[in-house]
């Protein structure tokens, strides 16, 4: 029993209470003191207080009642506070907020007889207290004697005349009741709703008539709340749900967007409802306009919340609106600019765009806040390699095997990078190392045997080596056309021409076709084997799609061997 919850309970009339007892012991400074340190909510204090009290003066029965309630603040002192509140009731047994807190107490520690039989008797002495009536309908409740909280529940009505939260109790009891059955108690809210309407009971006979598939009679009580209240938005999130399964969009977005714009909604919940919208694609498409005024509807009403602003974000992205989906990003990041999350979300959409300059431009100054960040120093790296700063995005990755030298992934991923920039900035030797250091880690990383293995294949060096570490990919991916490239290039170079040449045909149904380079090696080995017409189309085709690789020179030069 949590002391904070049940003072919640305390009327004027405990503070008369309170008032008595001041005046009572007025004379005892002790008490006066642990009595103000209570009411300040110092119980550290006043616990002490209250038992020199007793020690001096053992009839002060407010005295074992504070005890009691301050002992009642954490569960292992249940057994005290019981023992304090039994004492002060024995010294007065008429005193009502005694044999109440209790009560209370016996319901906090699962003793619900005990708490029923004391509520009773308070009851019984003070039929005017309306609370108590709903404490017993609680403890019968816990107790599963719906009979007895019904038969509670008939005096409050007789009492308080008929209302929505006596209506709405009665519902739960008989459910319970019924062990679920939710029959008798709908029928129970449609005769009492006669009598006692309300935008939330018509609301619920609404939802009970959509889950019996009734939608006339639940359209006319969700119409029904909307008279008693134009503003309540579940009667029109109601509606909507209809008008959704009868395919009639126009009334259902008519309707749904009370949900959207009602301020008072959760936004995650909003969320939600929206993520699974955009589960169907099809539906996007074909009510574009209408989901565009949602979402921005939506994030109208909550400008401030991320998830919200994120998931209006993906939604521009995934409707081919990149511009967009960049701008929102920027927003919430400039909004939460303490945000790791917000950051890495920014700058992640900047990397799928492609904005590399942007993207460069915003790790920047993140990085400037979360210098430790892995995600976003990979980030500005790749930034910096694709606006060839080749140098810049190498002191990135060098950081990152720095700042997680015992991530695998990390560590993998940075020196396999590292390897192909080193390797582009001519620092062979180095890249050769980074390559090594990767394949330590993770000896089938295929990336860089693949990499590795067609760099050696350049130079002509551990040929060997190389076929080794290239076989290795094409038994893992043997689809794979950049993978059978490197491997059947090598065959060519140690003379396995026939064997180079079937790699590179399997390479050609695997998209191979699409790779000057790839084209190109292909047309090599025809020529090796002496299919020379054939060679040439391949080089053709290979200077059509990339001029740049010296195709043209390489056939005149090929022609003139020739003659």
């Amino acid at each position: 029993m949590n002391v904070n919850n049940i003072k919640r309970k305390i009327t004027v009339a405990a503070f008369a209470f309170l008032f008595y007892t001041f005046i009572s012991f007025g004379q005892s400074s002790t008490y006066l003191r642990a009595l103000q340190l209570y009411q300040n909510n110092d119980y550290t204090q006043a616990k002490p207080l209250f038992q020199k009290e007793i020690a001096d003066n053992p009839k002060n029965d407010a005295a074992y009642y504070y005890l009691a309630m301050i002992c009642a603040e954490d569960e292992k002192s249940y057994n005290e506070a019981e023992k304090y509140f039994k004492t002060a009731l024995n010294m007065d047994p008429e005193n009502f907020w005694y044999k109440y807190y209790l009560a209370m107490l016996y319901q906090a520690s699962d003793r619900g007889e005990l708490t029923c039989s004391l509520l009773e008797e308070l009851i019984d002495k003070y039929p005017e207290k309306s609370g108590l009536y709903y404490d017993a309908i609680n403890a019968y409740f816990s107790q599963n004697e719906t009979e007895k909280a019904l038969a509670v529940m008939d005096k409050v009505e007789v009492k308080g005349g008929k209302n929505e939260m006596f209506a709405l109790t009665r519902m739960n009891l008989m459910i319970n009741k019924n062990k679920g059955d939710e029959k008798e108690a709908y029928a129970f809210l449609e005769e009492y709703y006669k009598d006692c309407k309300s935008p939330r009971m018509a609301a619920m006979l609404g939802d009970y008539c959509v889950r019996n598939y009734n939608d006339s009679l639940a359209l006319d009580y969700y119409d029904q709340a909307i008279d008693m209240d134009s503003d309540y938005t579940p009667a029109y999130y109601g509606k909507a749900h209809i008008y959704q399964i009868l395919r009639q969009y126009d009334k259902y977005f008519e309707n749904i967007k009370y949900f959207i714009k009602d301020k008072d909604i959760r936004p995650e919940s909003k969320a939600e409802y929206l993520n699974n919208l955009m589960e169907s694609p099809q539906f996007v498409v074909a009510f574009i306009e209408e989901i565009d005024t949602l979402m921005l509807d939506a994030h109208n009403a909550h400008p401030m919340d991320t998830t919200l602003n994120s998931l209006l974000g993906f939604y521009y992205y995934q409707t081919d609106r990149q511009y967009l989906a960049i701008e929102i990003f920027r927003q919430t990041c400039e909004l939460y600019p303490d945000s790791k999350k917000a950051a890495v979300q920014y700058a992640s959409v900047l990397y799928s765009c492609n904005a590399w300059d942007l993207l460069k431009e915003a790790t920047d100054s993140m990085l400037v806040r979360f210098p430790k960040d892995t995600d976003l120093r990979q980030l500005r790296a790749i930034a910096k390699w694709q606006i060839n700063d080749l140098q810049g995005a190498i002191e990135d990755y060098t950081r990152l095997t720095e700042l997680a030298p015992k991530d695998s992934a990390v560590t993998v991923f940075a020196n396999s990078a590292l390897g192909d920039l080193c390797y582009l900035t001519n620092q062979t030797k180095k890249a050769y190392k980074h390559y090594d250091k990767v394949l330590k880690c993770d000896p089938n990383y295929l990336p860089v045997l693949n990499n590795y293995a067609y760099y050696l294949s350049i130079e002509g060096k551990n040929l060997k080596k190389a076929r080794e570490m290239s076989k290795k990919t094409i038994e893992q991916e043997p689809d794979n056309p950049t993978y059978l490239d490197t491997y059947a290039w090598i065959l060519h170079l140690v003379g396995q021409d026939l064997e180079a040449k079937a790699l590179f045909k399997h390479a050609m149904l695997y998209g191979g076709k699409e790779s000057a380079v790839i084209v190109d090696h292909y047309a090599e080995v025809l020529y090796s084997l002496k299919e020379y017409d054939l060679a040439y189309i391949y080089w053709n085709q290979a200077k059509a799609m990339d001029d740049t690789l010296g195709i043209t020179e390489k056939i005149q030069k090929r022609k003139q061997e020739q003659k």
